[in-house]
């Protein structure tokens, strides 16, 4: 009886073992294997160098940097991503600027000002205007999505030297008329700016994929780069991987290609959630 026993009690340690084996092989970290560029929203300049030590060891290539203060800070942190192959774009946005135009030219003021003082430069300007938090966006949508291509196309255009992206929300599709012609909001804001960021958040690759269809064909036809945006912050489930963590999140966006032939490149929201994920 005592050597069944002690039998049985070898047999459940076995199984114990094996089970711990197998857990243990479940939570191997999944490492980005992504053939794009990789960027990321900076929205906090005062977080320390660890962010940018994991920005690195994560394969970033673009930092979308916010700032409203251009002082030394900024020149030592581009030339610290400098130092890591990493370019740094001035990330900044209001939608108050769909109506009052003015009150970016002065903050182009002063980002003309460093560029030209700064050894160590921004590559670009990103910007996040979002007609949609506009207060008034429902009683007003048509005439602000047709204010916000209005200013981009006057951004551009008055500053042809500089590189503009701009983030924009997959759902933006209304069509509108500007400068005699009429087509999809989108396509107004892709054809001006030299890159464009969707804001595709989704928890899934299938469902990034699918709500940027019609800005991923449209980007292949008219020659220009495209970003992927995923969310990693607290919103709804279906919109972040914050319930998912780190491993899901990587083995998604690995498998983008899977669910598109096209060309796009990918940028995730943002460095301080994206570090702090659970794996």
């Amino acid at each position: 009886m005592k050597i069944l026993k002690n039998f049985c009690t070898a047999v459940i340690l076995l199984l114990c073992s094996c089970a711990l084996f197998a857990c243990a092989g479940d939570s191997t970290p999944v490492t980005l294997n992504l053939n794009t560029t990789l960027g990321v929203w900076w929205w906090d300049n005062r977080l320390d160098s660890s962010y940018l030590t994991f920005a690195t060891n994560n394969g970033v290539d673009e930092i979308y940097y916010y700032t409203s203060s251009f002082d030394e800070n900024n020149k030592s942190f581009i030339e610290s991503a400098a130092g890591y192959n990493i370019s740094v774009y001035w990330l900044t946005g209001d939608y108050t600027w769909i109506e009052n135009p003015q009150d970016f030219y002065n903050e182009m003021e002063k980002y003309l000002s460093f560029q030209e003082s700064s050894e160590h430069k921004f590559a670009g300007v990103h910007l996040d205007v979002e007609p949609h938090q506009h207060p008034e966006f429902d009683e007003k949508r048509e005439g602000l999505i047709t204010k916000y291509v209005e200013f981009i196309y006057n951004v551009t255009n008055r500053y042809p030297q500089i590189n503009f992206d701009i983030d924009i929300p997959f759902w933006l599709e209304d069509e509108i008329t500007f400068e005699n012609e009429t087509k999809e909001a989108y396509k107004f804001l892709m054809d001006y700016a030299d890159r464009t960021f969707i804001m595709s958040y989704r928890d899934s690759a299938e469902g990034i994929v699918n709500v940027a269809s019609d800005e991923l064909s449209y980007a292949s036809t008219i020659n220009k780069e495209i970003f992927l945006g995923v969310e990693t912050g607290e919103e709804e489930d279906i919109v972040t991987f914050l319930q998912e963590g780190k491993n899901y999140l990587y083995n998604e966006l690995n498998n983008l290609n899977k669910f598109t032939e096209l060309n796009y490149n990918v940028s995730i929201h943002h460095i301080k959630t994206w570090k702090n994920l659970k794996n």
